[in-house]
């Protein structure tokens, strides 16, 4: 033919497709227990199946999603003692991400946070859940990347991925949902604060603040969806 066609780079489509779905799942934009199709996901990406399986197999192996023994795939689901102890390795680890955070030098960190926390407040007086859902995790890795401990960060987000469809699932609980994350505005403005004053007892409070409280409504949440599951003569939720 005497054409020169330079190799395709599978391996960057992988890449692409994995980064894709794993923010997808920081965001918060899958739900605990929701079913993952690969086909289907394949054809929102534009790809072949092959890529979005590849992906997926690397979620399994963080604990992401879950593979049944029929091979179905879901979003990891809510334990309350599973999540409890996520909770309680998060606040330690982003406590401390948040006090090297307080040692950071760029001058236009401060400005970032507040603009990402306005944007959260933003969202949520538009009734954006999803924007809302975004700023806040924007917020948070915003302060994760200032620590400036790319190992840590890895750790975080690992964390993250377990953890953010659930606090999405609040999204059918829309008074749930604001009285949360109003609150979570507040408390980022103190962990703002305390950073700008280079207050790393503060700021690392704040966070932890903002970690349990978040975590003390979704136990509630979780709690009353199950009572009514009881009630209704459901052995279980999804």
């Amino acid at each position: 033919m005497g054409i020169e066609l330079a190799p395709v780079d599978v391996s960057t489509v992988q890449e692409r497709v994995y980064q894709s779905l794993r923010l997808a799942l920081l965001k918060g934009q899958f739900l605990p227990g929701e079913p993952v199709s690969i086909r289907r996901l394949a054809e929102a990406f534009g790809t072949s199946p092959m890529p979005v399986r590849e992906a997926t197999k690397r979620l399994v192996a963080e604990k992401a999603l879950e593979q049944s023994s029929d091979r179905l795939l879901r979003v990891a689901s809510y334990v309350d003692s599973v999540h409890e102890e996520y909770i309680r390795i998060r606040i330690e680890v982003e406590g401390f991400a948040t006090e090297k955070a307080c040692s950071s030098k760029d001058p236009r960190l401060i400005d970032r946070l507040k603009v990402h926390n306005d944007a959260m407040r933003a969202a949520l007086r538009s009734a954006d859940l999803e924007g809302a859902l975004s700023g806040n995790q924007s917020f948070h890795f915003e302060i994760y990347k200032a620590a400036a401990y790319p190992q840590l960060l890895d750790i975080i987000s690992s964390l993250w991925l377990r953890t953010g469809p659930i606090l999405a699932m609040l999204r059918s609980d829309t008074d749930r949902f604001f009285k949360i994350f109003d609150i979570g505005y507040k408390v980022h403005n103190d962990a703002i604060d305390a950073i700008a004053r280079r207050d790393r007892a503060s700021a690392r409070r704040a966070i932890a603040l903002d970690i349990r409280s978040a975590h003390l409504w979704i136990h509630r949440y979780y709690k009353s969806e199950y009572e009514a599951a009881a009630a209704a003569g459901l052995s279980k939720l999804p």
